[in-house]
């Protein structure tokens, strides 16, 4: 009986634990949901950026195109990158991993679009910028294959003024004799209006003389042309605003085409060396005129437009070899370096023209306070026509009055002449400093003088003498002691200035 007991209690639970198990199997195939991916196939170009946004005509333009698959599958696709609905390149991508982006470099060589960079009236052009992916099978999501970059790329073509010839190297053109250069322009559209200029040279090599219009603006091209000649300041070295224009009161406004010459102008050499020919930038203009909308002027040729850097100059030299201009200063050297304020420094700066021309330079000496800062300008020497090879020497004189009292270090300084490189020693600070005191001076109650540099001495602590003339108040804390001007006299500077000896003593003061 008690076997058959536990036989029955097995059986119980072995069935028991199957149902068990039987009921978890059940519950896990419920909770199991079995997903089957949908695949999408989807390819966008998300950025398209050229690497600069203004090129030269014939350059190479780098853009750079950003591509992303946002499908669930590896895709091989194109992307063609056009200016202008016209096809610049065509690249493959190969196995575009899914979820990933790669960067693409497209190279647009822009020498064949010279007739399409301008518009009808010679504005500058834009060209507008598109990347296209191709659409990969199965994808239903096309509109971000294309990124239009609207705001594209500008290729402009190097117009410029200039002058012609661009270099002269003529030995034969000695002082006495002259020469002329034209001011030029190649720009070829067909809206020029007017134009102005301004030269600068160098007024100890050349003079200038005259100025005649050139082929550009002329009666012949339309009888309202008017010339300007400008005028020629040879001490400067500069040739001030020379014109031209057609003068209208109604619409349409008379324009003429180039290439053409707006100027010529005649120098005559007075001097041996070289000189650029430089036409000012900023007082350099082509000008167009536009009908478009109610009409307006505007720049064809400036100091930016259409690009920095396409108003050029000229260069000319009567000498066998090449000119090297260098100025340098030698030294500064200041006397007295302890002054009281009011009085006088005297300093000395010697410079050599270490080129192989004379030149004729501005030479400034200045003073920095070494504890307040402060530049302060002393005064400025022109030093005219110094031979190659050749030194100089100046004198500088610093009044002192008003100067905050302390040390100061003096700085003198020459502008780099036209075509100088080496300029690190056209500025030199002395090695001295001078002190500048309160402009007080005491007879201390123990004879001594303060400042002890003071145009006052003694050799006994009794009798204290004048050496110079003073420009200052004196405060005597002594007693019993003479005081002897010995010819010289006792001052006060500015407004109200007097004479001043002050007595903090009941002491007798005799003053001779």
């Amino acid at each position: 009986m008690e076997a058959n007991a536990r036989r029955f209690l097995w059986k119980k639970l072995f069935w028991a634990c199957l149902t068990i198990q039987l009921i978890i199997s059940v519950s896990s195939v419920d909770m199991i949901r079995v997903t089957v991916a949908q695949e999408t196939h989807d390819i966008a170009v998300v950025s398209v950026g050229p690497y600069r946004y203004s090129v030269e005509l014939g350059e190479l333009a780098k853009i750079m195109v950003v591509v992303r698959n946002k499908g669930t599958q590896n895709e091989t696709f194109n992307v063609t990158v056009y200016y202008d609905n016209i096809t610049i390149e065509v690249q493959t991508v190969q196995n575009l991993v899914a979820g990933a982006s790669t960067s693409m470099t497209f190279t647009w060589d822009t020498t064949g679009v010279r007739q399409e960079i301008y518009n009808s009236t010679g504005h500058r052009k834009t060209f507008t910028i598109k990347a296209v992916a191709s659409v990969v099978p199965g994808e239903t999501n096309t509109q971000d294959n294309t990124y239009v970059l609207h705001d594209g790329i500008y290729v402009f073509a190097p117009h410029y003024i200039t002058v012609i010839p661009k270099t002269i190297v003529n030995p034969n053109l000695t002082i006495g004799t002259n020469f002329t250069v034209s001011i030029y322009t190649d720009y070829n559209g067909t809206d020029i209006q007017g134009y102005q200029f301004s030269l600068t040279y160098n007024p100890f090599v050349l003079q200038g003389i005259e100025v005649t219009n050139g082929d550009l603006i002329t009666t012949e091209k339309h009888p309202t042309a008017m010339f300007l000649p400008g005028s020629f300041n040879n001490e400067r070295g500069k040739l001030s605003l020379t014109g031209a224009f057609f003068f209208f009161i109604y619409e349409p406004a008379p324009t003429t085409y180039g290439p053409g010459i707006l100027a010529n102008v005649t120098f005559k050499v007075v001097g041996v060396g070289d000189s650029n020919i430089t036409v000012v930038e900023d007082e350099t203009k082509l000008k167009g005129y536009t009908e478009e909308g109610y009409g307006k002027p505007y720049d064809i040729i400036s100091d930016f437009d259409p690009y920095y850097g396409y108003i050029l100059y000229g260069y000319f030299r009567n000498t066998e070899e090449p000119v090297t201009h260098d100025i340098a200063i030698v030294s500064v050297t200041p006397y007295p370096t302890q002054v009281i304020a009011g009085e006088f420094v005297n300093i000395t700066v010697i410079v050599e023209n270490q080129g192989t021309v004379p030149e004729t330079f501005d030479v400034r000496v200045h003073c920095y306070h070494q504890i307040w800062g402060g530049q302060r300008d002393i005064q400025e020497q022109i030093i005219s026509s110094l031979a190659a090879g050749a030194t100089a020497s100046l004198t500088f004189i610093w009044d002192t009055w008003g100067v905050r009292p302390g040390n100061h270090s003096i700085t003198a300084e020459v502008e780099p002449v036209p075509g100088e490189t080496d300029t690190e020693d056209n500025t030199l600070r002395s090695e001295e400093i001078v002190t500048v005191h309160k402009h007080t001076i005491y007879i201390r109650a123990d004879g001594s003088v303060d400042p002890p540099t003071t145009h006052v001495s003694t050799v006994d602590n009794v009798t204290y003498t004048f050496t110079a003339d003073i420009i200052a108040s004196i405060v005597v804390e002594r007693d019993n002691i003479v005081v002897d001007g010995a010819g010289y006299a006792l001052q006060g500077r500015g407004s109200g200035a007097s004479t001043l000896i002050h007595l903090l003593t009941t002491a007798f003061l005799e003053t001779t």
